[in-house]
């Protein structure tokens, strides 16, 4: 009689091209910067970063796509795809990376079997107040 329905993901933040984070950022949807983020993101959802975003020092998210930079440290539940105007340096954990020609990934990667139920490990970032 009753029919639950899932609660969908959507993208309600975007960072726009000219601006510029400094800080934590966490959400429980998606996001997507086309600015500067100078902090660690803890994501619920995935997060795009466009041809003119960029990242330091870490991501964590259930999906990151990279058409911009991204320097630091990604974990993924899920997936990293590196577009071909995308560049990653830094430590990967993911359960999967796809890296389009021209895509750049410089850096160590660690890839989990997709069987694995358990979420990524927090980044541990240090407090520098």
């Amino acid at each position: 009689m009753f029919s639950r329905k899932k609660k969908h993901k959507v993208l309600e933040t975007i960072i726009g091209k000219d601006t510029i984070i400094e800080g934590k950022i966490k959400l429980p949807t998606s996001l997507r910067i086309d600015g500067k983020v100078y902090g660690a993101i803890e994501c619920e959802g995935n997060v795009y970063i466009g041809k003119s975003g960029y990242t330091e020092p870490a991501i964590q998210a259930k999906n990151v796509i990279v058409a911009g930079e991204a320097n630091g440290e990604i974990k993924t539940s899920e997936k990293i795809q590196i577009h071909a105007s995308g560049k990653i340096t830094g430590k990967i954990v993911t359960e999967g990376l796809v890296i389009e020609e021209g895509g750049i990934f410089n850096g160590n990667s660690t890839i989990h079997t997709p069987n694995r139920k358990t979420k990524p490990e927090p980044i541990k970032i240090a407090d520098t107040n």
